[in-house]
């Protein structure tokens, strides 16, 4: 199968980006189309603990 990078959070629409598999997460836009407050990568673990349901987007 092949690394799907878009991702979104089932909760919030927020979408993800992770450009390298098993790899760093990066927010792309909140679910408005704004902006994220930051551009910073985050490990998996990170954004679970954050309260994150991440999604791949087909």
């Amino acid at each position: 199968m092949a690394h799907l990078r878009r991702l979104v959070d089932v909760r919030t629409g927020d979408e993800f980006d992770q450009p390298v598999p098993f790899g760093l997460v990066y927010p792309v836009c909140t679910a408005d189309g704004s902006a994220p407050p930051s551009q910073r990568g985050r490990t998996w673990e990170h954004l679970e603990a954050s309260d994150r349901e991440l999604r791949q987007v087909s």
